[in-house]
């Protein structure tokens, strides 16, 4: 594709194999239904089966543009993150899991929001359809509790990692001056830091149907992580927001 797209979906990918070729076609849809210029790129995050070789599938089966990122191995969802916004061509960027719990066609959704409300962020508010367990419901809950608590917010889903926003916004907003063990969980605060006109959007968040969730047999020990990086969040978005608009 010549033309820079206007929306760039980047795509954090751990052994995501089931779940690539499907996310392609149904984001593609929606923006061909719409007529929104897109892309797609894929960051495979050190991935051990065959998802780049799923993501080749979409590409020789359209004309629209995909790019593939890849990591040696495995480097988390911010790294990806960063690594994806950075290979970029459209004026506005969502990211959103390579999993399908969220559902790509809202992609354009938020897009459309953003350009409509002319904010700095649209972000989505995970709806369970029923499907996720209630444990990871109840901890998602105490732990946005405990965010809004302490950053002085009041988001009805602050951890969520589905947004869109200009590449600009987008680049700052994944790339902390600190180190976390999961900075993900601090996006919507850093946008907040930075003084960012948001809007939050329901969205459905659906059960993971390929695949297993990096939480699968470890949320406990990713819980402890997330509290640990509490004191460099309030350092770098309370007491030091270098950097900040």
């Amino acid at each position: 594709m010549s033309n820079s797209p206007d929306l760039s979906l980047v795509v954090p990918c751990l052994n995501e194999e089931g779940n690539v070729e499907e996310l392609g076609r149904r984001f593609f849809a929606e923006a061909a239904r719409f007529s929104v210029p897109c892309e797609i790129v894929f960051v495979d995050d050190g991935s051990t089966d065959q998802t780049v070789a799923r993501i080749s599938k979409i590409s020789a089966g359209t004309d629209q543009s995909v790019t593939v990122v890849s990591h040696a191995k495995n480097l988390g969802i911010p790294t990806a993150w960063r690594s994806g916004v950075g290979a970029t061509r459209g004026q506005y960027v969502c990211l959103i899991d390579g999993d399908l719990q969220n559902r790509p066609e809202d992609a354009i959704n938020l897009y459309q929001i953003l350009i409509q409300r002319g904010v700095d962020v649209v972000r989505g508010v995970r709806i369970s359809s029923g499907g996720v367990p209630k444990s990871r419901i109840v901890t998602s809950k105490l732990l946005n509790l405990m965010l809004n608590t302490i950053f002085r917010m009041s988001s009805k889903d602050n951890k969520s990692g589905f947004l869109v926003a200009s590449r600009e916004t987008m680049y700052h907003l994944t790339h902390p001056t600190g180190r976390y063990n999961h900075y993900q969980t601090f996006i919507g605060v850093a946008a907040k830091a930075r003084r960012l006109t948001q809007v939050e959007v329901a969205t459905i968040f659906e059960d993971r149907r390929s695949g297993v969730s990096f939480l699968t047999g470890g949320s406990r020990r990713v819980i402890v992580a997330v509290l640990r990086d509490f004191p460099q969040a309030y350092k770098e978005f309370i007491i030091k927001p270098r950097g900040m608009n």
